[in-house]
């Protein structure tokens, strides 16, 4: 008899809500969070825009994750994309099944909820205490921030963000690694103006012992007082492009720079893979800092852009350009 065979079913589906901004580092912390727990989860991705790619990496991951840990146990990684529109707002009842059918047939260990980077999180915790859904059981929510724009973008998209601070019961700085400890503070005075009752991790999370990550799996769900949910459509914008062709690195570098420097409108996040003539071009843009890593193996060539507002005529004909140049 297997594993899952063994557990009773009368155990509740345990779901995770970890959000973040776009570019705030989820992905990662979620990767990490694998690795130092060795627990079986099913990850829910739920992704702004009509093509997964932090799914993808996820995934492509899994197999190195498991190896990493043999020696300690097996880890087992599902991930379950959610596409089509937000979990948060006007695909609530594909979500609703979602849980449901993740519930009855994987019933992992844990559900780890990752919304997209512009999710009300107040919406997504309402959407799931009011499935009706008696076998679920919520953990404190956890919203990761990267320290090097948080002010910027709590001052652009404060709605979205300030909301994603307020509901957390757990915060965790990102990308703090350059960061001196006044910075560090301004930003941990700022969030308890906003949350005073939130714990506020501004320690890198690579460094932390198996008492944090075991905090994060305890008490019960912050309550919303507030039942209306926040309309975010009309906010942002996303652009997702197939088949993205660069014929080569540097022509591949300058479209990013131009891109950074505002030349296709305000884009704030940006992620996913340009085929090359011998490789593919994995890249990932956040505010205005890029990085590119080459892969080897034939990941599907997909990318999105999302930000307000966009110029998407003059985006399209540059990636159509690029991909006509081969």
């Amino acid at each position: 008899m297997n594993k899952k065979a063994k557990r009773k079913k009368v155990e509740k589906l345990k779901i995770l809500v970890i959000s973040g901004f776009l570019g705030a580092g989820k992905t990662t912390f979620i990767k990490e969070m694998v690795k130092n727990t060795k627990r079986e989860y099913v990850i829910f991705e739920n992704e702004f825009g009509d093509v997964n790619i932090d799914g993808e990496i996820l995934r492509n991951n899994t197999e190195e994750m498991k190896e990493n840990n043999q020696k300690n146990g097996n880890v087992e990684l599902n991930v379950w994309e959610l596409t089509s529109g937000c979990a948060c707002c006007s695909t609530k009842a594909d979500f609703i099944s979602s849980l449901l059918v993740i519930d009855n047939t994987l019933n992992p260990d844990f559900l780890i909820v990752e919304p997209s980077g512009i999710a009300i999180l107040s919406n997504i915790l309402k959407n799931v205490t009011n499935t009706g859904y008696d076998r679920i059981k919520m953990f404190p929510p956890i919203t990761i921030i990267d320290a090097g724009t948080y002010f910027k973008y709590k001052n652009k998209y404060d709605e979205i963000f300030i909301d994603q601070i307020k509901m957390a019961a757990y915060i965790q700085l990102s990308k703090v690694e350059n960061m001196v400890d006044e910075e560090l503070q301004l930003i941990y005075e700022d969030i308890k103006s906003f949350n005073p009752n939130a714990d506020i991790f501004t320690n890198d999370y690579h460094n932390q012992n198996t008492d944090y990550w075991n905090a994060l799996f305890s008490g019960e769900l912050v309550k919303t007082e507030n039942s209306d949910l926040i309309d975010v459509k009309n906010k942002m914008k996303n652009v997702t492009y197939k088949n993205s062709y660069a014929d080569n690195p540097a022509i591949f570098v300058s479209f990013l720079e131009k891109l950074i420097s505002g030349f296709y409108g305000d884009i704030n996040r940006a992620k996913g893979v340009f085929k090359g003539n011998d490789y593919n071009m994995h890249f990932d843009v956040v505010d205005t800092n890029y990085n590119i890593t080459i892969l080897e193996d034939s990941s599907e060539n997909k990318a999105v852009f999302i930000g307000n507002p966009i110029d998407k005529e003059l985006l399209i004909k540059e990636l159509d350009e690029m991909r006509n140049l081969k």
